[in-house]
């Protein structure tokens, strides 16, 4: 009885797994530009500061799918304002997002470090800090209680796992794109740690679009062509994926 119980459980976690899956995909997509407000980010020797250069590839990227695309798109935010990460990871997971597009600079101590790097979600970190949380509360329930919750875990780790997968491939598609319309920079496709947007329900990515610190990088992130460019290559991957 306590086998065909856990079954049935079982098979209903994963109908609505199924059932919540869209294969289509994409309708929802949450642009976040990094820091604000009063967290201005990284800071080059020349002023230019991260949040500024983050929010304007994030509403040129917007302009960009809402012209091209049949997609919605939601702002983290549209100013420069104090939103702590928590409450970004919030806001998209409100908003019933289907990829969450986060955009920062880099800022090394050494001048000399530049390019691009592109972030996407660790499942094997995933899975172990899932695990471990698990873990803390692991002797809070018993019984059938701990056998649903148990199931649950199940179906958070495959859908966790999915989100990460399809990270990876959107990060695949947006690394091709950059590096075809700026051949001159180096481009890196990272794990990303996952502390960061664990709670993210949807795929998600972080673009470090340059270092703020390297005179060259700063001085392209001034550039309104550059930064058009860089949403373009952005706004392309995301068609493709679409």
């Amino acid at each position: 009885m306590k086998i065909f119980r856990s079954f049935l459980l079982l098979l209903m976690l994963l109908l609505s797994y199924v059932g919540g899956a869209d294969s289509t995909g994409l309708k929802t997509v949450v642009i976040d530009p990094g820091h604000g407000g009063s967290d201005k980010g990284g800071e080059g020797k020349d002023g230019l500061l991260e949040k500024d250069a983050a929010l304007q590839i994030s509403l040129s990227l917007k302009r960009m799918i809402l012209n091209d695309m049949k997609l919605k798109v939601v702002m983290t935010s549209e100013s420069d304002a104090d939103i702590p990460l928590e409450r970004r990871v919030a806001l998209a997971n409100k908003s019933k997002g289907d990829l969450l597009i986060s955009i920062h600079t880099g800022a090394s101590y050494s001048e000399k470090s530049g390019g691009i790097w592109i972030y996407y979600l660790d499942y094997e970190e995933m899975r172990k800090e899932l695990a471990s949380g698990e873990q803390d509360n692991g002797n809070e329930t018993a019984g059938s209680e701990n056998e649903e919750n148990d199931l649950s875990i199940i179906l958070k780790d495959m859908t966790h796992s999915d989100y990460a997968s399809e990270g990876a491939k959107i990060a695949e598609l947006i690394q091709k794109n950059l590096t075809e319309i700026i051949s001159d920079q180096k481009i890196t496709l990272k794990p990303m740690p996952a502390l960061i947007m664990k709670d993210a329900d949807m795929p998600a990515i972080m673009i470090e679009v340059g270092n703020i610190t390297n005179h060259e990088d700063a001085g392209r992130l001034r550039n309104r062509e550059y930064i058009n460019r860089i949403a373009g290559a952005i706004a392309k991957a995301v068609k493709e994926y679409y």
